[in-house]
């Protein structure tokens, strides 16, 4: 097993409401990456992440859980979250150890409740946060309005990239 240097340790959680797609994209990276020969599907109850029978049974996260990948000789750790607020114990712990946050948002509905309650520790633990918005093939997706729903959470600190 290769050792890395802490500085080339990267930590980054995936956080969001419950079915934004957090454990559906952290599955496509690493079959993107080729570190997976397929990728599993939620539905399938057949993802890296979601792997205890407790989550197959419920068809959610239930546990926090550290996945890995190098990129330009960089260990980058992903821990895919909950979000369910009943496990949110698991996603404040997560969010601690973190030196980015990807926050996931459903493009049918951006920012949920649930996304504000997370967003008052990723705020209150200054973590710097990205946002994706997900589902965007849905045909009830609007990107225009997730993106002001971000606006409205962070204010002008947001800024949209494609």
């Amino acid at each position: 097993m290769k050792i890395y240097d802490d500085k080339h340790i990267k930590n980054v959680v995936f956080v969001g409401a419950h079915n934004a797609g957090k454990t559906t994209l952290a599955e496509t990276m690493l079959f993107e990456a080729g570190l997976l020969n397929r990728r599993g599907t939620v539905e399938a109850h057949n993802t890296v992440s979601d792997y205890h029978e407790v989550e197959h049974e419920r068809g959610t996260s239930v546990f926090a859980t550290p996945l890995h990948t190098e990129w330009r000789n960089y260990k980058i750790n992903i821990i895919d979250t909950p979000g369910l607020d009943d496990f949110v114990g698991e996603i404040i712990s997560s969010i601690r150890v973190a030196d980015t946050i990807v926050t996931v948002l459903n493009g049918q509905y951006g920012v949920e409740i649930g996304t504000e309650i997370i967003w008052d520790y990723i705020d209150k633990y200054n973590k710097p946060t990205l946002f994706v918005v997900n589902q965007i093939d849905h045909p009830n997706c609007n990107f225009d309005d997730s993106f002001k729903s971000i606006k409205r959470l962070v204010g002008n600190r947001a800024v949209q990239i494609q």
